[in-house]
């Protein structure tokens, strides 16, 4: 990923709010929000300052060129200060920031930086006794707006960083001023003092960019999540029963046709329970449809805890039939589930007064198992059903019929 994008999380519990603090007047961002700014930034910052570390020493070095014509006096010395001190400082710092967890202790060291450049600078100016050396000086610009924009120190870091680097400016041009004689140059001053300020504006201004492409990253990330969920969730609506929350029918019927596909292919079995409950339309009658309805969850919630695979489906055909499709199972195992699914139903003991069978609820069940081939299809695995489910009921329900072709 690259250095500029951000991982904003989404789902926060409040968007941008009026703040406090004055470096974020433009989009300042609620507690939770900030803390994931700024620890995003701070990730994008410890990735990117590796780099920019190093650019800087190097950078700083290839000054030492101008050294020859600014100081012909000391040359030397500044190369000795610049060489033998400050650039081990400088990669020191850089190495610290690559190994240091701290965040606070890493923006110290990077905020440093600059202000250990622009101490040397000014040290190196004032030790010279030549009569250009205070342009020098200047130099301390360039220090603050690579320390203020490219680093991309926080604002508050930026703000301190550059307080010092004018302390020092101030102190180097006073001090050079007061050993030539010269009068304070008020144009040297217009001129850094306008550096402070491109500085500390583009900070500020890198600041909000970063905090509207966050704010951006972040809901569109949860304009995202809400789409995926409702999508799911029409998914979900789309595949379920919304009484008994078993698959539906059209859901059974996009199932059976990729079970079958796969047996064909895997040469196993594909067997499938159907099951209705017993005198229902009566029991609607005699109970009412709020009890016919708890009564089909009940069943229904035996039906989907039987079968233990996940590659197994129960589901609700229509009315109080259901089906229970079970791939690579025999008519054997088959049989046995469908068994212990009666069983099961016939223990909940639902009062069922005008049953023709028992005075609790029943059900019959209907099961078949088909290897498929190029010359049968689902429709054949429903019908055999379909048949042995009636034969369940004709035999006096309440039990297990198989087909038989």
């Amino acid at each position: 990923m690259p250095d500029d994008q951000f991982n904003a999380p989404a789902n926060h519990s409040a968007m941008p709010t009026r703040g406090r603090r004055f470096w974020q007047i433009g989009i300042p961002f609620p507690e939770s929000m900030e803390a994931a700014f700024q620890e995003e930034m701070d990730r994008v910052r410890l990735h990117r300052n590796r780099l920019t570390g190093l650019t800087a020493v190097v950078i700083y070095g290839l000054f030492a060129i101008t050294d020859r014509v600014q100081l012909p006096d000391l040359y030397k010395q500044a190369w000795a200060i610049r060489f033998l001190l400050v650039m081990p400082l400088l990669a020191l710092c850089t190495w610290g920031i690559s190994r240091v967890s701290r965040v606070v202790v890493r923006e110290i060291l990077l905020a440093s930086m600059g202000v250990i450049a622009a101490a040397s600078i000014g040290w190196i100016a004032c030790l010279s006794s030549y009569q250009y050396a205070g342009r020098l000086v200047i130099g301390l610009g360039l220090v603050l707006l690579f320390n203020s924009i490219v680093l991309s120190l926080r604002f508050r870091s930026a703000l301190a960083s550059a307080t010092l680097i004018v302390f020092i400016f101030g102190a180097s041009h006073t001090y050079m001023q007061s050993v030539t004689g010269e009068p304070t140059s008020f144009g040297a001053w217009v001129v850094f003092l306008a550096f402070v300020a491109i500085g500390l504006i583009g900070n500020f201004r890198t600041d909000q960019d970063q905090r509207r492409a966050f704010l951006a990253t972040a809901r569109e990330q949860e304009r995202n999540e809400e789409l995926s969920h409702a999508v799911a969730l029409l998914g979900k609506l789309s595949a379920e029963d919304p009484l008994t929350q078993l698959a539906n029918r059209r859901e059974f019927d996009r199932r059976l046709a990729l079970e079958w596909g796969r047996a064909r292919r895997g040469g196993y079995p594909v067997a499938l329970i159907l099951a209705d409950v017993d005198f229902f339309k009566s029991f609607n009658d005699r109970y009412g449809h709020p009890a016919g309805d708890a009564c089909l969850k009940r069943v229904a919630a035996i039906l989907r805890s039987v079968p233990q695979r996940s590659s197994d489906l129960a589901a609700r055909l229509g009315g109080e039939e259901f089906g229970v499709l079970l791939p690579s199972t025999n008519i054997e195992d088959a049989t046995q589930l469908a068994e212990q699914m009666r069983k099961a139903v016939l223990a909940l003991e639902i009062p069922h007064e005008a049953s023709g069978v028992s005075p609790m609820v029943t059900i019959s069940f209907g099961v078949v198992a088909i290897q498929p081939g190029l010359r049968n299809d689902p429709a054949e695995l429903l019908a055999g059903a379909d048949a042995a489910l009636y034969k369940a009921k004709k035999d006096g329900r309440n039990q297990v019929a198989l087909y038989t072709a």
